[in-house]
């Protein structure tokens, strides 16, 4: 079916009145329509310079359709809100008087002060025309349109046959904003579309394209090619025209509402019925085509459709009336520059967040200043596999630890997802007890033959601090040899309430145990991996140890017999053996590190990866070493809701489907290798350690913290959180992979002319990233 095969006079409707069923529509809307409105898609024309066919629907409204009609019409649509302005353009008709309509535009644009235009173009228009056309105050960009293509036929053309390279080089050379309707049957999903629309956009990234019927999804699937865009901050989408709220859904997934606008597409909304999709296209139900005396209903307007489609949207994806606000008018007001809208930036909200939260973040590891002071992007706005986007809508590749190690499978995995969602919607608490808890103890212990028994917490730190408490009240005794890093809790932090900083090493410099107990003193001992020497010190002058926690590893194996003599130690002196795999756990090995060595621990610990950015943990155990559970009380109301262990099985659910321990491991191992070569070629003084699923480097030389910092300031000017450290996802692709190889040479060339040149006091000393944590192993 044609495209513009609906756009028939309506046999009914004289110049568009509302009827009885759009006032009831508008009423049943009354609480989502807005309090103000900016129509980013809307046509102006005269019937004179159209050349339209008699028995067209343009020819059946107004003979001049300008800012009076626009305005009074929508208005019809919009009774309460207040119009600020819209972006406007003629009709891109076939047999156009193309000055004529353009000139009308220009003139139509005098009549209101935050209104802007487009000039229709072809893919003729001289440079000169382009350049006279946006001379014009009011005009910001250009309409091309299809019917003009050079391709035939004109609905199966390509974007540059319509839209070539010398109109985005004059749009590029302005900022000028094109709005492109793409043509094929795919639309959104055609592989070609979608390659052109992303080589265009970073040829020209002054461009502001916006793609409008969110991408030409009138078959509502195709707007999921949306997610093959979503790297390129030089796109916006309006929903002008579009029906159905699953056209919607993929743009705010993958784009955000920032990046989405809603306009009318006057006069089409003053059409009778409604687009549909069906089979692998659309048809459009309207006056002329359907029966509606077999109806149950009457077709309303075109625009209260898609005022619809977008509640629909909004209740779906759970959008507040801050998101509705930028859809309806703020990111409109923000893309045309007219600075009607504001939001708080990066820096500015971290500097008011150290006000009301002290330390500012509640994670010591996620401070900008660790990474890079005033330039290291504090928060996030939207992450999808291994990609962020931050408040202030840039965009960044994720090589730092992602998410401290938490996100294993990459952030907003589908199907981890897929199964929260479900649960969201069926109710994730109430009195009762969630039976997933069951399922995932069951499949714990599956996994780990020597585990019989499972608890559940909802943080690393808070596993570590029940397996202690589990293990004291086990054994009757109080006192915890460690090694390792255990979380934040008194039991831990009381290895520095002797004389020495004990856990120097662990923790950052100078860290004090202030709030900690006295009465904790000499109850936790710490020893250094691979050191047994220093472990049976402990166990000679400590007879009473309820347990060793440690973890099996960290950045490297443990050293022959290691492992195995302290598990023969701790068995032979009635100590619990807790196996921390809280990091390396599921990172390293499927269940755990312990497993690959062949260890069976009392009990062992497991968070981050477990649940894929969601919250979760779990002490697992023998019966006899989780025996004091049962008498000491361990209890906490949000460790009995349901999204933690949902999230856990459908993450050991996709570990199991896919190899993504060898999958991490490669891309690891790829990264130490850029990371070396690359450093051989620059003359870097640097050394790489560590895992490849755990991998880290370090400048070996005496401005290391320096370099670290101008490293990581210079990757992400290239679009990459960078630091020393990088836990790699299962979405760090070969590709995202090759995009890090050519940032981090370009960074690594700097950093040795920095050097070279003896350079460094070019950036101030309060900007050096301050020490992180360095840990015992």
């Amino acid at each position: 079916m044609s495209e513009n095969s609906f756009m028939k006079k309506s046999k009914t409707n004289k110049p568009w009145q509302l009827r009885p069923e759009d006032l009831s529509a508008i009423e049943a809307m009354a609480s989502f329509l807005p309090e103000k409105f900016y129509d980013i898609h809307a046509h102006w024309y005269r019937k004179a310079d159209l050349n339209a066919p008699e028995n067209s629907f343009w020819n059946s409204g107004p003979e001049i359709a300008g800012h009076e009609q626009w305005e009074d019409y929508t208005q019809q649509l919009l009774p309460k809100a207040s119009l600020l302005g819209g972006l406007f353009f003629p009709a891109p008709l076939p047999y156009v008087n193309l000055s004529a309509a353009n000139q009308f535009l220009f003139d139509e644009l005098e009549k209101s002060t935050l209104s802007r235009g487009l000039m229709l173009v072809k893919p003729e228009t001289s440079q000169k025309e382009l350049e006279l056309g946006l001379s014009h105050a009011n005009l910001v960009g250009f309409k091309p349109y299809h019917v003009y293509s050079t391709e035939t036929p004109t609905p199966h053309s390509g974007i540059t046959g319509f839209l070539p390279e010398p109109i985005w080089a004059s749009a590029h050379e302005n900022r000028a904003v094109i709005m492109l309707h793409i043509m094929k049957d795919k639309a959104l999903l055609d592989p070609q579309n979608c390659e052109d629309i992303r080589r265009l956009c970073l040829k020209y990234p002054n461009v502001r394209l916006i793609l409008a019927h969110c991408g030409r999804s009138f078959h509502a699937l195709h707007a999921e090619g949306a997610k093959f865009l979503n790297s390129i901050p030089n796109i916006w989408f309006d929903m002008s025209g579009i029906c159905e709220m699953q056209a919607i859904l993929p743009i705010l997934k993958h784009f955000g509402p920032e990046k989405l606008m809603f306009g009318t597409d006057f006069p089409v909304s003053q059409i009778r019925g409604k687009c549909v999709s069906i089979g692998n296209g659309f048809i459009w139900l309207d006056e002329n085509n359907c029966n509606w005396d077999q109806a149950w209903s009457k077709p309303t307007l075109v625009g209260l459709e898609s005022l619809n489609a977008l509640k629909e949207a909004a209740n779906n994806f759970g959008l507040d009336k801050s998101d509705l606000d930028l859809i309806f008018w703020g990111n409109a007001m923000h893309l045309l520059g007219l600075n009607e809208y504001s939001s708080p930036t990066n820096q500015s909200y971290y500097k008011h967040a150290k006000t009301i939260i002290p330390g500012g973040t509640q994670l010591l590891s996620k401070r900008p200043e660790n990474m890079a002071p005033t330039h290291w992007p504090p928060y996030f706005k939207k992450a999808s596999g291994c990609e962020i986007w931050d408040l202030d809508g840039k965009h960044f590749y994720d090589f730092s630890t992602n998410a401290v190690g938490s996100c294993i499978l990459g952030y907003a995995h589908p199907e981890i997802n897929k199964a929260i969602i479900k649960k969201v919607n069926l109710g994730n608490m109430c009195s009762l007890n969630p039976p997933e808890e069951v399922a995932l103890a069951d499949k714990l212990c599956e996994i780990h033959p020597w585990a019989e028994q499972a608890r559940f917490v909802r943080g690393g730190g808070e596993a570590c601090a029940v397996a202690v408490r589990i293990a004291r009240a086990t054994t009757g005794k109080d006192k915890i040899a460690l090694c390792g890093y255990h979380g934040w809790q008194d039991w831990y932090l009381a290895a520095n309430l002797g004389e020495n900083d004990a856990l120097k090493g662990h923790l950052l410099p100078g860290l004090s145990p202030d709030g900690v107990p006295d009465a904790l003193r000499n109850t936790s001992f710490p020893f250094k991996f691979n050191d047994l020497e220093a472990f049976q010190e402990i166990i000679d002058q400590q007879p009473d140890l309820a347990a060793v926690i440690m973890e099996p590893c960290r950045y490297e194996d443990p050293a022959p017999g290691f492992l195995e003599a302290i598990r023969d130690i701790t068995k032979k002196n009635g100590i619990v053996l807790i196996m921390d795999e809280i990091t390396v756990g599921w990172r390293l090995h499927f269940g755990g590190m312990h497993l690959k060595y062949g260890i069976k621990p009392d009990m062992a610990v497991f968070a981050k990866a477990l649940g894929n950015g969601y919250p979760t943990g779990a002490i697992i155990g023998t019966k006899a070493a989780m025996e004091g559970a049962n008498r000491s009380f361990i209890s906490s109301t949000y460790w009995t809701e349901s999204l933690g262990p949902v999230a856990a099985l459908a993450t050991i659910a996709e570990m199991e489907k896919q190899d993504v321990q060898k999958a991490i491991k490669h891309s690891g191992r790829q990264v130490q290798h850029i990371l070396q070569t690359t450093a051989v070629n620059e003359n870097l003084p640097i050394k790489v350690k560590g895992f490849p699923a755990l991998t880290s480097f370090s400048f070996d030389h005496p401005e290391s913290e320096m370099l670290r910092t101008i490293f990581t300031q210079q990757m992400l000017s290239k679009g990459f959180l960078a630091g020393t450290a990088f836990y790699p996802t299962l979405a760090h692709n070969e590709k995202i992979i090759g995009l890090y190889h050519q940032a981090l040479a370009e960074t690594f060339g700097y950093l040795r002319v920095v050097i070279k040149e003896n350079s460094f006091d070019k950036w101030p000393k309060e900007e050096t990233a301050h020490s992180g944590f360095s840990r015992l192993l």
